[in-house]
């Protein structure tokens, strides 16, 4: 089944690391009221693939990331023009 999400993060937009039960890692992010969760498929290989998917999300993730700070900082220049400092 396949579905589609979009999410416009605002102020109080989190991503974390949750382990309620030890050995079950949960990635679980938070957008307004909405929570997305990614969980470790119950067969041999998902903690494997678990990791493989979150390195290639945390890597899309750092992109974005850099994207969007390199268009707010060619939009948002101080009195002097420099570039507002962003911090993560």
């Amino acid at each position: 089944m396949a579905f589609y999400v979009l999410a416009h993060p605002e102020q109080h937009a989190s991503a974390a690391l949750v382990e309620q039960t030890p050995g079950q890692p949960n990635l679980i992010a938070e957008v307004g009221d909405s929570q997305i969760a990614v969980q470790v498929a119950n067969h041999p290989d998902g903690l494997k693939m678990a990791a493989a998917f979150a390195w290639n999300l945390a890597k899309a993730a750092t992109e974005f990331a850099t994207r969007c700070q390199e268009l707010a900082m060619s939009q948002d220049t101080d009195a002097d023009g420099k570039h507002a400092e962003f911090t993560g």
